[in-house]
């Protein structure tokens, strides 16, 4: 089994490095850490440039990586439904399960070199154009470069937990349809409602995309000079996303071991 999913997860990477949307994906990461860029802050001021970063990582990674990650996952297995290849692909063999568990694979791995492109232009930037040093405030070091690393280190780590359950959640819609079309409508629908609603029922702490900006909140505040703590924030966001991918990707296992796809 744990083969067929490596040889799945192998072709679905060679297969979406040819698509333009693989690609677009990571131009829109670049353009949302060049307006971050734009919108000023970073100059070699004697003040280190955290807060730049901790601005450009929820608008690269929360909001650009994650609206194109839903986008591109919702396409991974509707196309293949809607025109009967998916046929082909499990004669090889590959079960149903090991299909949807290398399509997984694929999008994780979308969404970590995205997260990674984000980091990389934020960083650059900073270093490049702006100071990174400890954070001082009246001449008095508040945090070290090593503390902010890591606080940087630890948001990362966090970002990428409600963007496998963007992804889970984009592929669940995708097992769900022949429509490419419908599919990516769904999964936006699906996000904007569960915006709309958590903190109206209450829920807020329940929902992944909650998590989405929180988990730089440490990172953001020590720039400011403050300290944060990252409990109970991080067990919250650890369980509100992965135990949404793990029920998503049930659901998607499920329903493609229902699907008839002979037609």
């Amino acid at each position: 089994m744990t083969r067929r999913v490596l040889n799945m997860f192998l072709a679905e990477l060679t297969r979406c490095l040819r698509l333009r949307q693989t690609w677009a994906g990571v131009a829109a990461v670049a353009v949302a850490v060049a307006v971050m860029l734009a919108r000023g802050g970073v100059a070699r001021d004697g003040r280190a440039d955290y807060d730049f970063i901790a601005r450009a990582m929820p608008a690269g990674i929360g909001l650009a990586a994650f609206i194109m990650l839903l986008a591109w996952s919702a396409c991974l297995v509707a196309p293949e439904l809607g025109s009967g290849s998916i046929r082909l692909v499990l004669t090889r063999p590959v079960r149903r399960g090991e299909y949807v568990l290398g399509k997984f694979l694929a999008a994780a791995a979308y969404a970590a070199l995205l997260a990674a492109e984000a980091s990389a232009l934020s960083w650059a930037a900073a270093a490049v154009l702006g100071e990174i040093t400890g954070v001082e405030f009246g001449g008095e070091l508040l945090f070290t470069k090593e503390e902010m690393a890591f606080a940087w280190l630890g948001g990362s780590a966090l970002a990428m937990l409600p963007l496998l359950a963007g992804a889970a959640l984009g592929l669940f819609i995708s097992c769900c349809t022949r429509s490419t079309g419908l599919a990516v409508s769904a999964v936006f629908g699906v996000w904007i409602l569960l915006d709309l609603v958590k903190h109206f029922l209450g829920v807020d702490r329940l929902v992944f995309t909650t998590y989405l900006e929180s988990c730089w909140q440490v990172l953001a505040n020590r720039a400011d000079g403050l300290d944060a703590e990252w409990m109970p924030m991080a067990w919250q966001c650890a369980g509100a996303s992965l135990g949404a991918t793990a029920l998503l990707l049930a659901g998607a296992v499920l329903v493609m071991r229902r699907r008839d796809i002979s037609g």
